[in-house]
């Protein structure tokens, strides 16, 4: 049987490298090259003195170029097709660490090594010559719009101050900045205190602000030595192998293969890691104290409750439900009881009922404000006849007005009845006189054998609650989610093909006189759809399929979610390439390639991440325009008073905008700050600049503007640490796979790859060390615990834990 094509290709190779030694002209080495070539489908071509190889169609090419002023080989990356569907190239190709291409000598058995993906989905372009001039007009770009969109923001601001400092309005801000002054927000913004921002917007956007700081501090106390050290290092002593890429000077791809500063690099490793690992466990520690302040300031509502799920269908009842735990808390412990109701039916009637109201309301003053003009008139199905607005919205108020009424009072006179007879559901709330038995409620895990009744757990904010999340049993919410999980697993293999089928339609199309700059946003412009529309695709899935309870709890699941797409179509674009599915097989039939696909495509696309984060800065400061919100609230103006349509303009869009999708964002820049700061060290100082940037601007966007959200107590915080180990981990993958490919030996490898063990052991402590969800017992019980917890300041809250449309509606 003849050996596999990327044998016999391996073996060219060799010979192509054998003809360069023994002093071949370039044309003869690029004719052995085409040879060698000629294995892969395709054809190939000479033309001015270099050798074109066409191995599949379109842009499926990977071309390499022979300079005959240095007889240097250096290969320009395209994705090729090699004859199985996936976008992997069997020609091999120079190896390339951060900028232009030098030698290696492919490594049989690993595909990776023969192997290079470029991520064209998403407007991704290896490093190369040239790339310092694009990124200086890049930067000079997105800075000069960034000045700009703070100049209209500080306009907007005095012009606008119910958009843009509601919150000092109303007096709930950290402190009271002049609203008529241009630049009084930039003071407001760095002099807030962190317990300031706590009481004021919560202990979870505060401590996104501090994670903030947290980054900053990151890559102040890395980047400084490996920017002042190891760049210059790499710049004066690596080989100049970077040729006239000059933005790749001090980086990894100036660096000659076996050049002996792998050494170093591979003890600098060890160097980020340890460092990192010891920043996140002192913020760890520190957080820890302002939750357990966080905790001890619960209200009492809260702190005194306990959410109940699983409740057997006998014991579905206000009454039933006192009776059973009166018997686990004897002697007048319990003090009061909820068993949630079935009112998916009052609630979509009141929900009809609310809109019609608003519907009449808008017919009303529109008449109003125009009497000339003839009534507004409606249409109440596709082919039937227009009718008065005014008087079919009244008629249907009129209608839904009783039945509503009487939907309530069936239900209210059935409270006596458990189980589903009495519109009882499954989960309920019990109000305890003591926070101490509270918590030794939640603490009771074998209430009982069927581990699937009586689950008690933290309850979350009144005003918060999914109470249709809480009307589902158990069945139900298994049954959905396994169609919810099956949902997301589709979104994440049709990505890339969404992706792609996105660009390649906009690329068909013609703008005309507009060609040219529909020619530079069309190559992106699946990946800028499917980024900006993710959030919105996994907020949809989790909230039809899955059971999350609160607003709260469904951006804390985002927040997950979303890290790891971007984690890996945006950290880890260039290795995954167009073939998600390929990707993964070749991980699961040989998991310790891992280290060979990212050193053999992650640092080729170290400039594009350098873009990336530059641009990330013009983002922040069109967040801070607010301008989804601005224009609702001048639409709505013309009809409501300011009140009613700044109210009506809040929140922003929380799928995109939300605390779960900014930490996740948040957590990814970080990550690429942490992921590429080595290969590159000008990425440190980006990365912190971006990070300074969300500083300034969220500082006063979140706690003097913004709406405030229901509050975890940090649970985004510590979910965002975790995920720097998840960088940290890919950091150390990476960085082994690179020294293993460059280093003269496996020495530097070898130095480095227990840094691998390290970071995962170090996550696994993190997650089992800090006891930080709920306050230590001893906590409640000792008289320090007890002066403590009479010490501290109760926040407010709004709402009870019960329904509220089951409530005789005030007049």
């Amino acid at each position: 049987r003849p050996p596999p094509p990327h044998a016999l290709l391996h073996r060219r190779w060799r010979s192509l490298h054998a003809m360069r030694r023994l002093g071949a002209p370039p044309t003869a080495a690029a004719c052995g090259l085409v040879l060698a070539a000629a294995l892969g489908r395709g054809a190939s071509a000479l033309s001015r003195g270099r050798a074109d190889i066409a191995l599949g169609d379109d842009e499926a090419a990977c071309s390499v170029q022979l300079l005959q002023q240095d007889a240097r080989l250096f290969t320009r990356p395209v994705v090729a097709d090699d004859g199985q569907g996936s976008d992997a190239a069997l020609v091999p190709v120079s190896t390339q660490t951060g900028g232009a291409a030098t030698r290696a000598a492919p490594t049989e058995g690993t595909n990776a090594t023969l192997v290079r993906r470029t991520a064209t989905w998403s407007g991704m372009k290896a490093n190369a010559e040239g790339d310092l001039e694009a990124f200086i007009t890049a930067l000079c770009t997105n800075v000069g719009s960034l000045v700009v969109c703070v100049v209209v923001f500080m306009v907007l601001r005095v012009r606008y101050p119910e958009i843009y400092s509601n919150n000092v309005l109303k007096k709930v801000a950290p402190s009271s900045p002049d609203i008529s002054g241009f630049f009084s927000w930039v003071h407001a913004s760095l002099r807030a205190t962190t317990a300031e921002r706590i009481a004021s917007i919560g202990l979870d956007n505060a401590m996104l602000l501090e994670y903030s700081l947290f980054a900053m501090k990151v890559c102040a106390i890395v980047g400084l030595p490996t920017c002042l050290v190891l760049g210059p290092l790499n710049a004066l002593f690596g080989g100049h192998e970077a040729g006239g890429d000059n933005l790749s000077m001090f980086s990894f791809g100036n660096i000659h293969r076996g050049s002996p500063l792998y050494w170093l690099h591979a003890f600098g490793v060890w160097g980020v890691v340890l460092t990192i690992v010891k920043l996140v466990w002192q913020a760890q520690e520190r957080f820890i104290h302002m939750r357990w302040v966080w905790l001890r300031g619960m209200p009492d509502i809260r702190a005194n409750t306990v959410l109940v799920e699983g409740i057997p269908p006998e014991y579905q009842s206000a009454k039933k439900l006192r009776e059973f735990f009166e018997v686990l808390f004897p002697g007048d412990k319990v003090k009061d009881t909820y068993c949630v109701r079935d009112t998916s039916v009052l609630r979509e009637t009141l929900y009809a009922l609310d809109e019609a109201k608003k519907a009449l309301f808008e017919a009303e003053t529109t008449e109003s404000l125009n009497p000339g003009d003839p009534p507004l008139t409606v249409r109440t199905s596709l082919f039937g006849p227009r009718l008065e607005a005014k008087e079919y919205w009244r008629g249907v108020v009129d209608a839904l007005e009783p039945r509503a009424a009487a939907l309530r009072k069936e239900i209210n006179d059935l409270s006596e009845e458990p189980g589903p007879k009495g519109y009882h559901c499954p989960s309920g709330f019990i109000t305890f006189h003591s926070r101490r038995d509270a918590e030794v409620a939640l603490r009771l895990n074998l209430i009982s054998s069927d581990m699937l009744e009586w689950v008690v757990d933290t309850p979350p904010e009144p005003t918060d609650i999914f109470w249709a999340d809480l009307m589902q049993g158990i069945a139900m919410q298994t049954g959905r989610a396994a169609i919810g999980y099956a949902l997301v697993v589709g979104l994440y293999f049709a990505y890339v093909p969404l992706s792609v089928g996105i660009t390649s339609i906009a690329q068909l199309i013609n703008m005309g006189p507009l060609q040219p700059l529909w020619a530079g946003i069309a190559p992106t412009i699946g990946l800028s759809f499917m980024m900006s529309f993710l959030p919105t695709f996994i907020i949809w899935i989790f909230k039809l399929f899955f059971t999350l309870k609160a607003e709260a709890w469904a951006q804390l699941r985002l927040q997950r979610w979303y890290f790891w797409f971007q984690l890996i179509f945006v950290v880890m674009a260039s290795a995954v390439g167009q073939n998600i599915r390929e990707f993964h097989n070749t991980l699961v039939q040989r998991p310790f390639a891992i280290f060979g696909v990212l050193a053999d495509t992650l640092p080729f696309s170290t400039h594009f991440y350098m873009n990336f984060i530059v641009l990330q800065w013009l983002t922040h400061a069109m967040n801070l325009l607010r301008y989804v919100n601005l224009s609702k609230f001048t639409t709505l103006s013309l009809i409501y008073d300011k009140e009613s349509a700044r109210a009506m303009s809040e929140p922003e869009d929380q799928d995109y905008y939300g605390l779960g999708s900014r930490s996740a964002r948040w957590s990814i820049h970080l990550a690429i700050g942490i992921v590429y700061g080595t290969l590159c060290p000008p990425m440190y100082p980006l990365v912190f600049l971006n990070f300074a940037v969300c500083r300034l601007f969220y500082g006063y966007l979140i706690p003097f503007a913004e709406t405030r959200k229901p509050d975890l107590g940090g649970v985004f915080w510590v979910t965002q640490l975790t995920h720097v180990f998840h960088g940290l981990v890919l950091y150390t993958l990476l960085m082994t796979g690179v020294l293993a490919r460059r280093a003269e030996t496996y020495g530097p490898c070898f130095v480095a790859a227990p840094s691998v063990v390290f970071v995962l052991l170090a996550m696994r402590r993190f997650q089992t060390h800090f006891a930080w969800e709920r306050l230590p017992f001893h906590e409640l019980m000792s008289d320090a615990g007890k002066a403590l917890g009479k010490l501290a300041t109760k926040r407010e809250t709004k709402g009870l834990y019960l329904q509220e449309e089951l409530l005789d509606p005030t007049p």
